[in-house]
């Protein structure tokens, strides 16, 4: 599991300045880059709930190395410009899923059983139950059944029901 502190390393190593600041209440983190300096700011409200602060700030370095050039949403946009938005913030989000939750370290905990419980892998990670979920359902875009073992396979074509079977025997 990627610490807080290796999740902040990160924002310092890519020389991004990081604020808390207060924000509308609908907006938990924004990025920017001004042509100078990259920038993040974190909503003061998030400041001492760091299970969502990790993922908000996963998924603003996913606007980082995801984006390019402006994508803030303004009041009236045109229908183009608001998909092309909202595919930039989807990308960010996988990029932000696949940083706290890598899925090679997500089936190992299952084979492992060192988390049997949804809610056991969302302690794990130190994730929010949405954010879990999130992955999950990119994890099912790609395949709706990945192998956990050679007896067993997990199952995410019925999401938000997540299932392991024992593969059948031939």
């Amino acid at each position: 599991m990627l610490t807080t502190d290796e999740l902040e390393s990160v924002i310092t190593k890519c020389h991004i300045i990081k604020s808390f600041c207060p924000l509308p209440e609908s907006t938990l983190g924004y990025y920017y880059y001004d042509g100078d300096y990259y920038c993040i700011l974190i909503n003061e409200s998030i400041r001492n709930d760091e299970r969502l602060y990790r993922i908000v700030l996963a998924e603003e370095i996913g606007h980082y190395r995801t984006t390019i050039g402006d994508i803030t949403p303004r009041k009236y946009m045109c229908y183009r410009d608001r998909l092309l938005v909202d595919k930039k913030e989807l990308q960010a989000l996988r990029w932000a899923t696949d940083l706290l939750i890598p899925t090679d370290t997500l089936l190992k905990i299952i084979r492992e059983k060192t988390a049997s419980t949804v809610q056991e892998l969302i302690d794990y990670f130190f994730v929010t139950y949405d954010f879990f979920m999130h992955k999950l359902d990119f994890m099912a875009k790609q395949k709706d059944m990945w192998d956990i073992d050679e007896e067993r396979v997990l199952c995410l074509y019925n999401l938000p029901s997540v299932f392991i079977h024992q593969k059948p025997k031939l």
